[in-house]
This record gives structure tokens, C-alpha cells and sequence, in this order.
């Protein structure tokens, strides 16, 4: 190995994280003792490495080694060997039994312990058996030092150990056979990594193991970046040539070859061919199954009956409900599956708790749930009753390679007889399809959620798709209530959502525009407006009530720039204040910080309870870096957690947020800038989502023409989805 390399003996193992690798150890290296830091996963002590890297003087622990890549190195005299076989790296050795195997096979034990395991057997104290375990044990260590070299040559070392773990001592020859398995077996690994190790390797560019990978890829990428379901075949074939840069006569016969293979599923909508993956399809499928299925159920409750319950439930809110209000209340009862659907102030959380209300009065026992932690929070304070996560609804846990798996499934289904889903625009066709697994077919179900939002972040838009079949009974809550219009955030929010301008020049009330087009003038009054101007007017904490949403990550009034900003502003360096930088991101002590993709296995504490679980859109203030800068301790709304640092990848910055992660909270005062951004955000309804997140104040700040321009873009990103079709195709 070229460039600054170490050498010796593994004396000690500090730190390792089996999940990624990292590790810190202590190498007897020449005549002192070194200690080596990074990704050096299945190492044991007692192990000889090689490694290269280079050195670093870390501020708390001083001078260490920075490995890049590392190799094992088998023992070579008999001394070594021993302190090898003795450190139980081998299971069903220890040091008795590695002096016995020495003493008999001296320096020929390491090729009897690879080639004859079962001479092993010749030794007093080891049985057949027990050698045959040690053979398997060996050749586990052998073939992890053999597969380890390979994949260093074309990995990094996180992803040769994400790669091992699933391919053991067959890696090598299952990436020599066909490297384009990666792209849609390993997570991390997209088609053009794939296709680079592949080149590498010597195959064709026209080879059909290639251009299969090709087509799956193309088919997840636009899953996973624009919501589609399936493409249309010249859709698909046209994004297949881009990529691959082959003939269209190849790309058919290898589409063949995975609609033959059932990789891809093929249907014909309006006479089109169409090619979806398969796992998507038959999720869509299971979906309209399902829905149909639960349809046909209701409690069969008679009219006066539900008439003198809504008399109840109105008694006990103190409010009368109206029309549509009724007949949603009146959908839920009688139907197996309804959806209320309505934009800010129209009454659906009133529905709910009037279902709710309904519910308990006859005994039926229900869940509460929404997509997002903060969504199943807000249902919780505004219903007065538990809601949960679909996720933890469905009792995730997460398999080695970081997929969802449901406890709560058709074998294993939901103990309740009714669900009402909040938020159900957010609902993918993955989550949709696994909750619908967890019910039982005699089921009710009630989806709640405004259609005008933004649609999910993954594949599909069901919500859209269930409502716009005209298969189910949707109840669409139009009219705003006398307390709803004294709010301008709500006038604004319907009239944007009709496609009006919304009124901008009122200088009083919740809804207030300051106008700005020099982004740098634009950063500098954001800064103001949540660290003085906003608490001093209004009293709001500029951390628990103050949020800045933005549509994009990128630009000048991007999260990432924005955030820098006002970290900066609110909470700067000092010397008090400990900070610990991850990638490109300083995180300190007194930060706001966003939890961006679910842990239900981390631990938390909050007044003497001890619970598990920070999700999505969980938003938190860093309360303590720990002296070595391992752990950061972070306070939940009240749930303590402490984070190691290999783990912050599930943390950003939270003064600025996206509207995409802000979807299914609700902030007291929310800020919105509004310039020039890529043409994709510029939409009604992205803007109509953002400006629905505050519930007390929301000031836009920005470019007047850009906010008209958003009104009245009603362009949607057309989503294609099988759902509808299937839909139409059951005989509801």
C-alpha cells in the first residue's frame, strides 16, 4: 500500500460500531503504540493490520492515526499465531486449545485450519464436531480478510461493510458475475457506481446485464425523485437511451427479459404500454383490493341512532356542526372506508373529534394515526386522545440493511375495529400499502388530509387517487368558520389555493409581506425578524415558536445558506458553548436541530419515563456536547436523548426547514422567504402548504411577483399512478 501506513498487533479495541464499521483500537506498532481511527469493520484484538492513512492531531485525544484502508495480515511465527488463535477471534478456540492445535501442527496450522479443518480432530479435547466449527469459524474470519481486500479496491469502507453484510464470503463472486446487482440489492449504491465498477471490470457497455440495471434504475429513479408509479413505454425507453447511450433494439429485448423475469410489470392504460417495477405495482394492487374490500363494511347503525349521537357530541363541544360536517360524521359511522378532505378552518379536526366522540358512545375501539411524529403530536393535543405514527402504529423494526419491517401485518393485524389517519396527503404507496396489510378486512377506516397539499415525498399520491375515483364516499369541507375568517393566514390560504393574489399590503392582523429582492438585505431581515423584532413584539421564544420555512435546500434563501445565517445570529460561537463539526454542518451546544428519518430504537428519558423513538420532522435543542465530542445530548420537547456523532447524519440544523419536511406541523409564527427559486417549486401548492404551517403569524418575505406567480400556477407535477385504474377497474 502507497502513502504513510501502520503495521502491528490489535491490543485493544476502544470503540467499534457494528452497524458502520468505525472503530478505534490501540496497534502495537514497532516499538510504541499507535491509536487508529476509522472504518475497520470485524476486526478482533489480536489481529496483525496493515493500514494506510495518514496522521491527525484530534483536540481532545491528541495524535492519531487516520486509516483509509486497512488489511488483516495473518499471523507468521508461531508467537504471533498463538496471540491470534488465543484471542477468541475463533470461535471454539481459546488459549488451551490454541496451544494444543500449535504444539501439533506448528507453522502448517493456519493451512490445516483452511484446507483440513477435520485433522483438527486428531487433537485430545476436540471432536469432530467441534472442528468442523472451527474450520466454519475460520474460514467466516478468512473469507471477511479475502472479501474485504477485494472490495476496498472499489468501495469505500462503509459501503464494503454495508456490501459484506449482505453477500459475506460470496462477495467477491457474486460482484465478479454481476456487479449491476448492487444497484438495486445494496442501499448507497446507485446505477452509476455499478456501472463504474463494472467498466472497471471489463463489461461491455452494451452488455444485457447492463442495460436491465438501466431500466430498474431509471424506473426507481423517477419513483423515488418524481412520485411515478410507472412510466409510459417511450417514456421509459427515451430516459433508458440517455442513460445508457444504446440502441433502442437493445433496450426492448433487455425490457423483455425483466418483464419476463417479473422484474417489471407491464399493463396497458388507454392503450399505452406501460412498465412499472413490480413491487410498486402490486403495491398499488393490494391497495385497491383492500380499499374496495373495507367499502363494503359499516356499523350498521340506524338514523335516529346517529342522529341522537351527532345531538351528543355537539352537546359536549359546544358547537353546532354543519351540513358537510354532518355528512362526514355521518360517512364515518356508516362506511367502512371515507375520506374528509378540506383546506385550514373548514372543521376537520371538529369531524374527528366528533367520530371520536361516536366511537367511544358505542364501544368501538379505534386508533389514531398520521404519517409524521409532529402530525400524530398535533392530533394528540387537538383530540385530546393518544395518536401515533404509522410507523410505530405498525410496530416497525428495521432489518441490517436499514429496510422497514412491519410487526403489524396481515398475520399479525392492528387489535382495533377503527382507524382515523390524519394527514393522509403525505402517505405514500409503500406506507399505505403496509398499513392496509395491518387492518382487518372488516375494518373502518377514515382519511383525513387536505388533497391541495404537497404529495408525498415517495412513489404515488393516494390520497388524490382514492379521492378522485369517485369509487368511495369523500366529503369535502368547504366552508370557512366565522373564527377561521377573522384570520387572514386562512383568507390568504383559500385565496391562494383558487388561484387569487393573496392580499398583501394590510398592515394588520396574522399575515404580513415585507417586500425584498436582494437576497443578502433578504438574509439580514430574516435574521432580525427571529432573533429581535418577532420577540419583542409578539413575546415568541425564538426557538420553540419561531420557524423559517423555505422551498428549497439550495440558493441564498435555501436551508443550507439560510441556516449558516441565523446559527450564526442566534446561537454563535463561544467560548461557553462546545461544537462539534459533522461533514459540513458545526453543531453547538444551544442549536436547533431536526431529527430527518425515523430511530424508534433510540432511547430517550422525560421525567423519570424511559421511552424509544425521534422521528421525522422531530425538532429538538442540542443541550449538551460531551468533553470528547462522542455523544450529543439533545432535548426533544422534553424527551432526552443522547446521540453518538456516527449517528449525526440523522441530524440538521433546524432554523430554516424545507416546506416539504414542515408538511404535517404547525409552527406558532412561521417565516416564509420568497425569491427566485427552480422553476419545479414555484407552484400554488407548495406555497398554499407553507403559508397552512403557521398558526398564529406568518410573515412572507420577498418578491410580490414570485408570490403572484406562485398563486396562480396551478402546474402540478403530474404523478402517473396505477391506483386510479385499478380503481376503476373493481367493481366498487
Amino acid at each position: 500500500m502507497d502513502g504513510e501506513y501502520i503495521e502491528g498487533r490489535v491490543e485493544e479495541i476502544i470503540f467499534s460500531n457494528p452497524t458502520n464499521g468505525y472503530t478505534v483500537c490501540v496497534v502495537g506498532a514497532k516499538e510504541s503504540m499507535v491509536t487508529a481511527v476509522g472504518i475497520m469493520p470485524f476486526l478482533t484484538e489480536g489481529e496483525n493490520i496493515k493500514a494506510r492513512g495518514f496522521w491527525q492531531n484530534h483536540p481532545t485525544f491528541g495524535r492519531q492515526f487516520k486509516v483509509e484502508v486497512f488489511e488483516k495480515e495473518l499471523p507468521e511465527d508461531e508467537d504471533a499465531l498463538y496471540r491470534y488463535l488465543a484471542s477468541g477471534s475463533i470461535k471454539g478456540i481459546g488459549p488451551v486449545t490454541a496451544r494444543r492445535i500449535i504444539d501439533r501442527f506448528g507453522e502448517d496450522t493456519i493451512s490445516v485450519m483452511e484446507h483440513n479443518p477435520e485433522w483438527l480432530s486428531e487433537i485430545k479435547g476436540i471432536s469432530k464436531n467441534r472442528a468442523k466449527e472451527i474450520g466454519e469459524s475460520f474460514a467466516l474470519q478468512f473469507g471477511a480478510r479475502e472479501a474485504m481486500i477485494f472490495l476496498n479496491k472499489y468501495f469505500g469502507p462503509s459501503l464494503s461493510v454495508r456490501i459484506y453484510k449482505k453477500y459475506r464470503s460470496a462477495s467477491a463472486d457474486i460482484i465478479k458475475c454481476n456487479p449491476y446487482r448492487l444497484c438495486y440489492e445494496i442501499p448507497g449504491i446507485g446505477f452509476e457506481k455499478a456501472d463504474q465498477v463494472a467498466q472497471n471490470m471489463g463489461f461491455p457497455s452494451d452488455s444485457p446485464e447492463r442495460i436491465e440495471a438501466g431500466l430498474l434504475h431509471v424506473l426507481m429513479d423517477v419513483a423515488y425523485q418524481n412520485g411515478h408509479c410507472y412510466l409510459p413505454g417511450d417514456m421509459l425507453i427515451q430516459e433508458s437511451r440517455k442513460l445508457l447511450e444504446v440502441g433502442d433494439d437493445l433496450i426492448t429485448n433487455a425490457l423483455g427479459e425483466c418483464v419476463k423475469r417479473g422484474e417489471i410489470k407491464r399493463n396497458d392504460f388507454n392503450a399505452t404500454p406501460c412498465f412499472a417495477l413490480s413491487f410498486i405495482y402490486y403495491a398499488e394492487s393490494y391497495i385497491a383490493s383492500k380499499l374496495k374490500l373495507l367499502s363494503q363494511n359499516s356499523l350498521t347503525f340506524p338514523v335516529e341512532g346517529i342522529e341522537e349521537q351527532i345531538s351528543l357530541s355537539q352537546e359536549k363541544q359546544s358547537i353546532v356542526y354543519d351540513e358537510m360536517q354532518v355528512t362526514a360524521i355521518k360517512n364515518a359511522v356508516n362506511h367502512g372506508l371515507s375520506i374528509v378532505t378540506g383546506g385550514p378552518g373548514t372543521g376537520k379536526t371538529t369531524v374527528i373529534k366528533a367520530v371520536i366522540d361516536i366511537f367511544e358512545s358505542l364501544g368501538v375501539k379505534y386508533m389514531l394515526a398520521a404519517p409524521t411524529g409532529r402530525a400524530a403530536k398535533r392530533m394528540s393535543e387537538t383530540s385530546g386522545r393518544e395518536a401515533r405514527t404509522i410507523h410505530r402504529l405498525l410496530e416497525v423494526v428495521y432489518s441490517e440493511d436499514d429496510r422497514p419491517v412491519f410487526s403489524r401485518n396481515e398475520d399479525n393485524p392492528l387489535p382495533a375495529k377503527a382507524f382515523i389517519i390524519d394527514e393522509t396527503s403525505m402517505v405514500d404507496v409503500f406506507l399505505m400499502e403496509a398499513f392496509l396489510r395491518s387492518v382487518k378486512p372488516d375494518s373502518m377506516v377514515v382519511f383525513i388530509g387536505d388533497a391541495d397539499q404537497l404529495p408525498p415525498v415517495g412513489p404515488g399520491d393516494a390520497l388524490n387517487d382514492i379521492i378522485f375515483s369517485g369509487c368511495f364516499k369523500v366529503t369535502r369541507l368547504m366552508h370557512i368558520f366565522r373564527q377561521a375568517e377573522k384570520s387572514l393566514i386562512i383568507v390568504n390560504a383559500h385565496r391562494i389555493n383558487n388561484g387569487e393574489e393573496p392580499y398583501l399590503k394590510r398592515k394588520d392582523g396574522d399575515f404580513f409581506f415585507i417586500e425584498k429582492h436582494n437576497p443578502a438585505e433578504l438574509q439580514n431581515l430574516v435574521s432580525s425578524l427571529c432573533k429581535d423584532r418577532l420577540p419583542a413584539a409578539y413575546g415568541f421564544n425564538h426557538l420553540e415558536d419561531i420557524q423559517v420555512i423555505t422551498p428549497t435546500r439550495r440558493g441564498d434563501c435555501g436551508t443550507r445558506e439560510l441556516n449558516k445565517v441565523l446559527q450564526q445570529s442566534l446561537n454563535p460561537p463561544s467560548r461557553y458553548k462546545k461544537e462539534r463539526k459533522y461533514g459540513d454542518t458545526v453543531f453547538r451546544e444551544g442549536d436547533k436541530v431536526m431529527q430527518v428519518r425515523n430511530n424508534y430504537d433510540l432511547v430517550w428519558y422525560k421525567e423519570g419515563e424511559e421511552g424509544t423513538g425521534v422521528f421525522n420532522g422531530d425538532i429538538g435543542i442540542i443541550v449538551s456536547i460531551d468533553p470528547k465530542g462522542d455523544t450529543v445530548t439533545i432535548d426533544f420537547d422534553g424527551r432526552i436523548c443522547e446521540y453518538e456523532m456516527t449517528n449525526a447524519d440523522d441530524l440538521e440544523l433546524a432554523y430554516a426547514v424545507t416546506v416539504h419536511k414542515a408538511q404535517g406541523s404547525e409552527y406558532n409564527a412561521v417565516i416564509v422567504p420568497l425569491l427566485k427559486c427552480p422553476y419545479p417549486l414555484m407552484t400554488r401548492n407548495l406555497l398554499y402548504t407553507a403559508v397552512t404551517r403557521a398558526k398564529q403569524l406568518l410573515i412572507a418575505v420577498g418578491d410580490t411577483a414570485v408570490i403572484n406567480h406562485m398563486a396562480s400556477n396551478n402546474k402540478k407535477d403530474i404523478r402517473f399512478t396505477s391506483l386510479p385504474y385499478l380503481l376503476k377497474n373493481e367493481q366498487i
